[in-house]
């Protein structure tokens, strides 16, 4: 899988992705500085990815875990996070 980080769309997905998050400042309800999201596009082969509205990728990480962990909940399943160092050691 070839991973890159850019400031620009710069492929197929990501501009969808990018063109996403102009409908999303076009919303009457948008409030700049406060909304925030993270849009994610998959072709089967691919998948591509923007952060809207985040100062770091970090604070982008946590939303989508902690959503991604609501979302587990939603269905009646739980999501749990091991911290685990290259020897499987639990960190915490």
């Amino acid at each position: 899988m070839d991973v890159t980080r850019d400031e620009k769309p710069h492929t197929r997905l990501t501009r969808m992705c990018d063109t996403m998050t102009e409908a999303l400042e076009a919303h009457p309800e948008y409030v700049e500085g406060e909304d925030k999201c993270i849009v994610f596009l998959d072709d089967g082969k691919n998948g591509g990815m923007v952060l809207h509205g985040y100062t770091d990728d970090t604070e982008a990480m946590v939303d989508l875990l902690l959503h991604l962990k609501a979302l587990f909940k939603a269905n009646g399943k739980e999501l749990d996070f091991a911290f685990l160092n290259e020897h499987g050691v639990d960190r915490i």
